[in-house]
């Protein structure tokens, strides 16, 4: 039995809730692959989406304890297959996180995974940008042909 710690339960949380939101969106993001990481982007098809919880802080709560509040960069690497499938989802996205999600704390019994709602991960700031490579398009590998980061500032507000 695996039982998820802070860090990794953001990210099954970001990839869950993002795979489940755009698929039932308006716009219906059916084919997206997502993953953990992004160096298995490269294996798959665009569109793909991968999420990597990186760079965190922990704050002191008050003077003389010990116990902090942890914020964690969260990394959404958009490869997509053009320019305006690119903006669209990237602009989707943002979109569904700006409220924030449900924090699901996960445990994997026998390869199954199964969670527990255990609060909300707030989303404290949000930026983008696209990754241009210096190159002409013609010349890089498909998947950094249509690329864009989104930055998640995020935190589930618990001391530890």
């Amino acid at each position: 039995m695996a039982i998820y710690r802070v860090s990794r339960n953001i990210e099954a949380n970001f990839i869950d809730f993002l795979r489940t939101t755009l698929t039932e969106s308006p716009y219906s993001w059916t084919s997206i692959n997502f993953l953990k990481g992004f160096s298995h982007a490269y294996e798959l098809s665009t569109p793909t989406v991968a999420v990597r919880a990186e760079n965190t802080i922990y704050d002191k709560v008050e003077i003389g304890t010990n116990s902090f509040v942890r914020t964690i960069q969260v990394y959404i690497d958009i490869f997509a297959s053009d320019d305006g499938m690119k903006l669209d989802l990237k602009d989707s996205i943002i979109e569904s996180l700006k409220d924030g999600l449900v924090y699901n704390e996960y445990t994997i019994t026998s390869g199954v995974a199964s969670y527990i709602p255990n609060g909300r991960i707030r989303i404290e700031e949000i930026s983008d940008s696209a990754i241009n490579f210096d190159v002409n398009k013609e010349k890089i590998d498909q998947h950094d042909k249509f690329r864009w980061l989104i930055t998640c500032t995020v935190s589930i507000g618990r001391v530890e």
